[in-house]
């Protein structure tokens, strides 16, 4: 995913987009983890998590990831996108067929749209913060990928998740790999 190479150079809307979808299916996939659990089936608007039952190490996989995307990747992301554009919404929105989505992603024009064709404005960060996001995005990124792809190799990744392994999956390995 070709983001920014500098700090201060801000991610066009393409690259912010590109980058929330790659977070939410991380997310998507993380938490849909046969071996994480609920205490009541999870909605669209609400999931509690039975952290009883759900394995420490996946907990704070998701934790970390889903805080990434909060701190670092939403603020790059017109308000509300998370609500209102399937790719970059929560698990369970994304897989309920009767959610109701308002913006989608126009490629050709490189634009969000909303419903009547008009395009929302993605924001733009001042200097200083572009410089820490994206400062702190690329050291999350880079234990995103160590979590996600690493864990059954890397002793340090193993650790982080409780000192077990845990297999994410393919779809998650192949989005975690294009974070940059």
């Amino acid at each position: 995913m070709p983001m920014p190479r500098s700090l201060s150079e801000h991610p066009t809307p393409a690259q912010a987009y590109e980058l929330g979808v790659v977070y939410a299916a991380i997310l998507r996939h993380v938490f849909t983890h046969p071996e994480f659990h609920y205490l009541e089936p999870p909605t669209a608007a609400i999931s509690k998590i039975d952290h009883e039952r759900t394995p420490r190490g996946l907990f704070f996989t998701a934790d970390f990831i889903q805080n990434t995307y909060i701190k670092n990747v939403l603020p790059f992301l017109p308000a509300g996108a998370t609500r209102k554009c399937k790719e970059l919404g929560n698990a369970w929105a994304y897989a309920d067929a009767t959610y109701q989505w308002e913006w989608t992603w126009d490629a050709e024009a490189g634009a969000m749209k909303d419903a009547n064709g008009n395009v929302v404005e993605f924001p733009r960060l001042s200097a200083s913060q572009l410089t820490d996001n994206i400062t702190d995005l690329t050291t999350r990124n880079f234990f995103a990928k160590k979590l996600i792809l690493e864990n059954e190799t890397d002793l340090k990744a193993k650790i982080m998740l409780g000192n077990r392994t845990i297999d994410f999956g393919e779809d998650a390995r192949a989005a975690a790999r294009k974070l940059d």
